[in-house]
């Protein structure tokens, strides 16, 4: 008898091994099998149920305007973010040295300009001396003139002393030569205002191309720093430290309202021919355990069903684990 059991166990563990070796040799040779859409399940014979993942309806991609290397996230998924809030930071070389060459360069424009008004100020001051001084000597001259024409008549006829005509000539000459002077300078002062003026006019505009220049590199500058266009939520987020930040076209996608939201679950194509737009569906979120949330079905693209529905929930938000149920027609 016992010699009878111990054949039997001999044969059972034979067989084991064989069907293993079997088994080892049939898994080893088998190809991968093919990606098969997420899983699905009838209930009922005609509830589809389908896994999927909560997203939201209304997002804006962010995407960065200029070349250069991620240096900094300040912003992460699920912060709550403002309009023109910084959510990273490009790196681009030169452009901070730039700005600070081009705020240096303005500086400097300005300084010129200050110097410039002042020169202009000074001229105009001495010009309006000048011009004093040649109106008083023109007036000395006329004056002078007429008792000189008349002492000259009196002269020729021999009508006045000689000495009183000498002074008076002597007089007159002197009176001339001042005016000569003063028109000299008076001209000069004005020449001067001119080139102040001329060189002032230069300074602006110089003031003015720096500024530009200016201008330029600061919203360069400003273009490193990636902003939201929109105030939301941040949903996602890609890229790395150090990678280029155009090699990832979406550097963030931001919702703008949480509580229009939707459900996209793949499905066979089979079952998608059984679904129609507009017909109801049922929102469970597994994550809270709720006994479910109404949506809508909106569309059938790319072999997924998409289900919209709205929750004042602030817990119900973007990533989070769904199921949909639809009745199939």
């Amino acid at each position: 008898m016992r010699a009878k059991w111990l054949l039997v166990v001999a044969v059972v563990v034979a067989a084991g091994i064989g069907a293993g070796a079997l088994s080892h040799r049939l898994r080893k040779a088998a190809p991968p099998a093919p990606h098969a859409p997420a899983a699905a399940a009838i209930v009922n014979g005609n509830e589809l149920v389908l896994p999927g993942m909560v997203r939201a309806q209304h997002v804006v991609n962010v995407t960065a305007e200029i070349e250069g290397s991620i240096e900094a996230f300040t912003a992460d998924v699920g912060d709550e973010v403002f309009e023109g809030q910084a959510l990273a930071r490009i790196g681009s070389s030169g452009l901070e040295s730039t700005r600070e060459q081009a705020a240096a360069a303005v500086e400097t424009a300005q300084q010129a300009v200050g110097s410039a008004e002042s020169a202009l100020a000074s001229a105009r001051l001495e010009q309006s001396r000048a011009d004093a001084d040649f109106q008083r000597s023109k007036t000395q001259v006329d004056r002078v003139q007429k008792d000189f024409e008349r002492q000259k008549m009196l002269h020729d006829h021999g009508a006045t002393p000689k000495l009183k005509y000498d002074a008076t000539v002597a007089q007159y000459e002197a009176a001339v030569k001042d005016f000569d002077i003063m028109d000299k300078a008076d001209r000069a002062a004005r020449d001067a205002v001119r080139t102040a003026n001329d060189r002032l006019a230069q300074a602006r505009q110089a003031l003015a191309e720096r500024g530009e220049a200016l201008d330029n590199a600061e919203g360069a500058f400003a273009a490193a720093e990636l902003r939201s266009p929109v105030a939301g939520t941040i949903v996602a987020r890609k890229g790395e430290l150090g990678k280029p930040a155009r090699e990832f076209p979406d550097l963030f996608q931001i919702a703008t309202d949480l509580f229009a939201l939707e459900v996209a679950a793949e499905a066979k194509p089979e079952q998608l021919k059984r679904i129609y737009p507009g017909e109801d569906a049922l929102v469970v979120l597994l994550d809270l355990g709720t006994a479910g949330l109404a949506g809508r079905v909106r569309e059938i693209k790319d072999g997924q069903a998409i289900v919209e529905f709205a929750s004042n929930v602030p817990a119900v938000k973007p990533g989070m684990k769904a199921e949909l149920r639809i009745k199939l027609q």
